[in-house]
C-alpha cells in the first residue's frame, strides 16, 4: 500500500522539507534575531588587531621536489609538516621567548599557509599593535630558521659520526691486509699476493670515498643555514580587527541554519502527513481522495459550531462536505438506500465532524438521513447536534427500540430532515459490548427501509474491533485522515488491517488541510449566494 504511483519518494522528501522550512522560517528568524541581539550586547566593542606577513622558501631537496610528479607527495608532506610546526603551541611559545616583554604580551597568534605549487610558506603574526605584529613575523622566521639549522646540524653530526666510525673500520681493514701481504710475500704464490693487493686497493678507494663524504658534511655543518631562504621579511601590518557585528552575525546565521535543519528533522521523525501526495503514496492508486476539508476557522472548531453545513457564514468550510456528497453519489451511481460508514486510523482525526456534516449535506439534497454513533467509547455525535438523550446504537442492535416508531432527535434542513439516533428513553443498553455482525446487518436492513441514507460514525480502526464489523456491513466505507496529526505509519496500518479483513475503502477524506493548492473545494463557494 505504500507504493507511490504519483510522486516518487525523493520528490516527497523534498516537498516535506520545503514545507517544514516554510513553516519554521518565521520562528527560526526570530531565534536568530534574538541570538544576534544577545551576542551583540555581550560582545561590546572589539579589541584592535593588526596582522603582518612574511615569506620563506624551503630549499632542501625533499621540499624542492614539489615540481616533480614523482616526488610531489613527499614534498607536500614535508611542507605541510612545517606549516603545522609553525602553527603549534610550542613554536608560539618559542617566538614569545625571543620577543621583548611588551611585544610578547601584545602577540595574539602565529599562523602559516602554503600553496601546492611552490615550497614557499607565508608566515603571519597577529598582535594588538602594529610593531608587535612586525616583530612577531621576524621572530617567527628567525625561530624557524634556527630550528631548521639545529635539525640540519644534528642530522649532519649524526651522519659524520657514522662516517668517521666506518672510516676507522676501513683503516683497520687496510692495516690487516698490509700485514697479511707481508706475511705471505716470501711463501705465497703470486696469485694470492695479487688478490690481497686488489683487496687493499679497493679498501683504499672506499677510504677515499669516506674522506670525501666527511669533508662535504663538515663543510655543510660549518655553513648550515637550515636550508631556508627568506623571501620577504615582515610586511606593513594591516588592521584586521573583527567587525563588532561579525561574530553576532555568525552566531545568528548558525542559529538560523540549526533551527531550520532541526525543523526538517523533527518533521521527518514525527512522520505526520502534511501533503496530499503523501496520503496518495500511502493509500495507493486504488483508493481515491474524495474530498479535502480545509482547517476550520477558530469559531467553527468546537461543539455544535463544527456542524458547518447550512451556516451561511461557513460556506468555505461547508463546500467540502457538499463535494464529498457528490463524490459518493458519483462513486455509487446515486444508489438508494445507502449505508455510509466513516472511520479513521486514530482518535480526534475529524471523522465525527465529517459524518455529521455529510449527513446534513445529503439531507439538504432531499434524501432522508439517519446518523448513528457507533463509537461507543467516545460518543460525540449527540454533542455536535446538541441533542438530549442516550446513544441508541446498542439499543437498535439489540432490538430494544424500533427505528420506524421511535421519536428520534430530528434536525431540520432546507431539504429532508436528519434523524439522530438518540433516545430519550432511559435504561438503554450501554457500555462496551461485542458487536455481532449478524445483529448489525439486521439492524441496518431495518434502517434502510425507513431512510435513503444511513450514516455510521465508526470508532478508529486501530483502537477497537467494532470498526471492522461496522465498515464491513456498510455499502461505502470512508477513511478520514487529519493533516498534521495522522501519521504515515498509522494510516498504512489501518488500510492494511481493513484489507486483511476484506473491507474495501471507497475513498479518503482529508481534514484540517491548510494548503489551498491541494483543495477540492476552492471554486464552489465563490459562485452565487444560495447555500443548498
Amino acid at each position: 500500500m505504500a507504493v507511490d504511483h504519483f510522486m516518487n519518494e525523493d520528490e516527497l522528501i523534498t516537498r516535506r522539507a520545503v514545507r517544514a522550512l516554510k513553516r519554521a522560517a518565521p520562528f527560526a528568524f526570530v531565534a536568530a534575531s534574538l541570538a544576534f541581539a544577545a551576542a551583540f550586547l555581550v560582545a561590546g566593542e572589539s579589541d584592535p588587531e593588526f596582522k603582518s606577513e612574511g615569506a620563506i622558501e624551503l630549499t632542501d631537496d625533499r621540499a624542492a621536489g614539489i615540481s616533480s610528479s614523482r616526488s610531489r607527495t613527499d614534498a607536500l608532506q614535508e611542507i605541510d609538516g612545517r606549516v603545522q610546526r609553525i602553527e603549534g603551541a610550542a613554536f608560539f611559545a618559542e617566538v614569545l621567548a625571543v620577543l621583548e616583554a611588551d611585544q610578547a604580551t601584545q602577540m595574539l597568534d602565529i599562523s602559516a599557509t602554503a600553496n601546492e605549487s611552490t615550497p614557499v610558506i607565508k608566515v603571519s603574526a597577529t598582535a594588538s599593535t602594529p610593531s608587535a605584529a612586525v616583530a612577531g613575523v621576524n621572530a617567527a622566521i628567525s625561530v624557524f630558521i634556527a630550528d631548521r639549522d639545529d635539525e640540519l646540524t644534528d642530522r649532519l653530526e649524526a651522519e659524520l659520526a657514522s662516517l668517521r666510525g666506518q672510516r676507522e673500520n676501513q683503516l683497520l681493514d687496510i692495516d690487516a691486509l698490509s700485514v697479511e701481504i707481508e706475511s705471505i710475500r716470501d711463501t705465497g704464490t703470486q696469485s694470492e699476493i695479487s688478490i690481497l693487493e686488489n683487496r687493499t686497493a679497493s679498501s683504499l678507494a672506499r677510504l677515499a670515498d669516506y674522506d670525501t663524504a666527511i669533508q662535504e658534511r663538515e663543510f655543510l655543518a660549518d655553513s648550515a643555514n637550515g636550508q631556508v631562504r627568506v623571501i620577504n621579511q615582515a610586511g606593513d601590518p594591516s588592521d584586521v580587527a573583527t567587525n563588532p557585528i561579525a561574530r553576532p552575525l555568525q552566531l545568528a546565521v548558525l542559529v538560523l541554519v540549526l533551527a531550520l535543519i532541526g525543523a526538517v528533522l523533527f518533521n521527518r521523525l514525527r512522520g505526520r502527513l502534511h501533503l496530499l501526495d503523501e496520503v496518495r503514496a500511502v493509500a495507493g492508486p486504488d483508493i481515491p481522495i474524495l474530498a479535502t476539508v480545509p482547517k476550520f476557522r477558530k469559531k467553527f472548531r468546537k461543539g455544535g459550531a463544527a456542524v458547518v453545513v447550512g451556516r451561511r457564514n461557513a460556506r468555505r468550510e461547508a463546500e467540502a462536505f457538499r463535494y464529498l456528497r457528490t463524490s459518493i453519489e458519483v462513486a455509487t451511481d446515486n444508489e438508494i438506500p445507502l449505508v455510509v460508514a466513516f472511520t479513521s486510523s486514530g482518535a480526534n482525526e475529524g471523522k465525527s465532524v465529517t459524518a455529521a456534516n455529510y449527513a446534513l449535506a445529503t439531507a439538504r439534497a432531499d434524501r432522508t438521513v439517519s446518523i448513528l454513533d457507533g463509537d461507543l467509547l467516545n460518543s460525540s455525535v449527540a454533542d455536535l447536534f446538541e441533542a438530549e438523550g442516550e446513544n441508541a446504537f446498542l439499543a437498535l442492535m439489540n432490538g430494544e427500540v424500533d427505528a420506524s416508531t421511535e421519536n428520534w432527535h430530528r434536525v431540520s434542513t432546507s431539504g429532508a430532515p436528519v434523524d439522530l439516533m438518540v433516545s430519550r428513553k432511559m435504561a438503554l443498553s450501554g457500555g462496551r459490548q461485542e458487536l455481532p455482525t449478524i445483529a448489525v446487518e439486521r439492524s441496518l436492513e431495518k434502517l434502510v427501509q425507513v431512510y435513503d441514507t444511513v450514516v455510521l460514525d465508526c470508532p478508529p480502526v486501530l483502537a477497537i474491533s467494532d470498526a471492522m464489523v461496522l465498515t464491513r456491513s456498510a455499502d461505502v466505507a470512508v477513511m478520514v485522515v487529519r493533516m498534521g496529526k495522522t501519521t504515515r505509519r498509522d494510516l498504512d496500518k489501518a488500510l492494511i488491517q481493513l484489507a486483511q479483513n476484506k473491507i474495501e475503502i471507497a475513498g479518503i477524506v482529508i481534514t484540517h488541510s491548510v494548503d489551498d493548492s491541494e483543495s477540492y473545494y476552492g471554486y464552489g463557494y465563490a459562485y452565487g449566494g444560495r447555500d443548498d
